[in-house]
């Protein structure tokens, strides 16, 4: 008889470097639907100042302040920007020459491989594409889905759930 699988849910939210305190939103991961539900739903997209994001900082905390125990790990990132530098993006960026905090891609990815968690990428815009690539050059191959394109939020959750179930299905498979 198999064991019983036990599916916890975490969060990290990210936003930008000028959004101070507000930058990043943290919750840990729980195996109640009702209680990850509440948390999440208190979040909001707002802040920002130029385009690229602090998606190093957010995937940085993602990986070292949430509590990883199941054996099977699952990290869907969904984004619309790109982090900061020029080897990211060509548009406004108040950081051209990367993370303010000197974070590197490198570093972070490194760490979330370290800790044996499967990336996932939802993409929502192009202006991602160049960041997609290389996080390839660093880690390889992984899965991306579109959340492009997606004008209701009906729609929208539904494609969550299909990569969310992808993903964890893809990483169970791996483990195998």
């Amino acid at each position: 008889m198999k064991p019983a699988i036990v599916v916890r849910v975490g969060f990290c939210g990210y936003r930008d470097h000028c959004d101070g305190s507000n930058r990043l939103q943290v919750f840990d991961f729980t195996n109640s639907c009702d209680e990850f539900k509440n948390r999440v739903s208190g979040v909001s997209a707002t802040g920002g100042g130029d385009s690229p994001e602090d998606v190093l900082g957010g995937l940085n905390a993602a990986v070292t302040s949430m509590t990883w125990r199941n054996d099977t790990r699952v990290l869907l990132h969904i984004g619309d920007y790109p982090p900061h530098g020029r080897r990211f993006n060509n548009t406004d960026d108040d950081y051209p020459n990367g993370d303010p905090n000197g974070l590197t891609a490198e570093q972070v990815l490194g760490k979330m491989r370290s800790a044996g968690i499967h990336y996932f990428f939802g993409r929502i815009t192009q202006c991602t594409e160049t960041m997609i690539s290389v996080f390839k050059s660093i880690i390889g191959e992984f899965s991306v889905f579109d959340f492009k394109s997606t004008p209701d939020p009906e729609g929208l959750v539904e494609k969550f759930f299909d990569a969310t179930c992808s993903a964890i299905n893809t990483a169970i498979t791996l483990r195998e």
